[in-house]
């Protein structure tokens, strides 16, 4: 099955045609978003963008990001990230940020990405609905939590991840789900037949493709890997690979 035959795939593609004419026929930016990396990759696949239509999610590297027509520069987006502080001792995911925030009611593509650190988390989301999240949220779970508007200007982060080595015996992609995801090849494969498995951002059915060094393998509920390394074939004539897993 082709991503982009399904409803939901067109659905996507026409609304960021649509935000393209539009910002054609008002001579201003129009927006679109937040997607993650498959709507955001589908995109790109499948409309023809010009030099003024952008990705930007707030900072370099984002996963969520917002598509921008006739956008002159990234301080065009409408972008505002939160800060939220809490005690040290409390340890709150972005799965407790993320239901906080749907409980409020409002839309999943009005958020973009959500950081955690110790004792405290950057959440970005659309300008419109920055205010109104500041003024409902004092409390993550039972945790109390401070927030205020940040300023992202020096805004740097890069995700944590852990360099892994595998041994496998081959670069398909059904063997390489099969080794990081520590699954039987018939579990490995049936993830990949239900859409559970991207390449580069491109969700794969075919169970035979081949991966190349520098592609990134996303695997619902396992996280995303980028392969980083082909170390050669083992006494065995195995592949020996290096593999970073993002947290």
């Amino acid at each position: 099955m082709s991503f982009t035959n399904d409803a939901e795939s067109k659905l996507l593609l026409s609304k960021a045609k649509d935000t393209v004419n539009l910002s054609d026929k008002r001579s201003t930016a129009c927006f679109l978003g937040f997607l993650n990396e498959h709507e955001s990759q589908l995109i790109k696949d499948g409309i023809h963008l010009n030099d003024e239509c952008m990705f930007w999610g707030g900072y370099n590297g984002a996963q969520r990001v917002i598509f921008g027509a006739n956008v002159s520069e990234i301080s065009c987006f409408p972008i505002t990230a939160i800060k939220f502080t809490f005690k040290k001792e409390y340890e709150l995911s972005h799965r407790d940020f993320l239901g906080a925030l749907m409980s409020l009611g409002i839309e999943r593509d009005t958020v973009g990405d959500i950081l955690v650190f110790e004792g405290e988390a950057v959440v970005f989301v659309k300008t419109e609905i920055a205010q109104f999240i500041i003024g409902q949220i004092d409390k993550i779970g039972r945790v109390g939590v401070k927030q205020a508007k940040f300023d992202t200007h020096d805004f740097e982060f890069e995700n944590e991840f852990d360099v892994l080595n595998f041994t496998i015996s081959s670069l398909r992609i059904d063997v390489f789900v099969s080794a990081v995801c520590s699954l039987s090849r018939e579990k490995s494969q049936r993830l990949i037949f239900t859409d559970a498995v991207s390449v580069n951002h491109r969700i794969i059915n075919n169970t035979s493709k081949t991966i190349d060094v520098g592609d990134v393998i996303t695997i619902k509920k396992f996280g995303k890997f980028v392969f980083t390394e082909n170390n050669g074939f083992s006494k065995k004539g195995k592949v020996k690979i290096e593999v970073k897993h993002f947290r």
